[in-house]
């Protein structure tokens, strides 16, 4: 079955001081950066859920919506302009209406937990592992760097909380992902397939030939850099 296209975007482990130890410690650098990554790239089916923007982006898929995820934009690794990385293309294959059916799910199929399902015994990421991007309304209660601890539970706290408000949860398939080096998006980019910067906070709705038209221009720009 098809579905809509999105983009979004979510920042990525790398992005900060912190992210780049975690890196450097054996984590992927293109993952979300969060206690609860949104969505768990390294899962085997990653899934889609409301911990980050509620029903902004949950609301609107589909079996068989795609949603390609972005970096937030800025310089990664050696980057001579400011960009996107296109890290992932996800296409939705189930729809649970809330965590433990789709932990279920993927326990029966032999998976572990995305770090994103928010059931019993799925701990939230060390704040060693995280970009360490906590929520000002975290930072007013408890200092991060005096009780870790503390900060995470209060930051996973605030997920707990969303996945109450909308408890959707969609599993998903990766047409294509790259974790380590993802392909760089450039604002003619955008402009050449969609005639503007489209806003991704609110995800918007493409075509999928739109969607392919971006990360065709992606790859080609990284094939071309790698033959440098």
């Amino acid at each position: 079955m098809s579905g809509a296209s999105f983009l979004t975007t979510f920042t990525p482990l790398v992005r900060t001081a912190t992210g780049r130890q975690a890196w450097q410690s054996g984590s992927k650098p293109f993952i979300d950066g969060s206690c609860r990554r949104e969505p768990d790239f390294e899962s085997p089916f990653p899934s889609i859920t409301a911990l980050c923007r509620l029903t902004k982006l949950v609301s609107r898929l589909e079996i068989g919506s795609r949603v390609a995820y972005l970096t937030a934009k800025g310089k990664y690794s050696g980057d001579h302009e400011r960009g996107w990385r296109l890290v992932a293309v996800l296409r939705v294959i189930h729809r649970f209406p809330n965590h433990r059916e789709a932990a279920d799910w993927y326990l029966q199929n032999g998976c572990p937990l995305p770090s994103n399902c928010m059931v019993a015994d799925n701990a939230p990421k060390e704040l060693k592992l995280t970009h360490n991007m906590i929520p000002a309304v975290v930072r007013k209660k408890v200092d991060p760097k005096s009780d870790p601890d503390l900060a995470i539970h209060c930051w996973d706290a605030l997920y707990k909380r969303r996945s109450r408000e909308c408890s959707l949860f969609f599993v998903t398939e990766a047409e294509r992902r790259e974790l380590e080096n993802p392909p760089q998006v450039l604002e003619r980019d955008f402009l050449e397939v969609f005639g503007k910067i489209p806003g991704m906070q609110n995800p918007p709705r493409k075509t999928s030939e739109e969607l392919d038209h971006l990360v065709r221009l992606a790859l080609k720009r990284s094939r071309s850099a790698a033959s440098d």
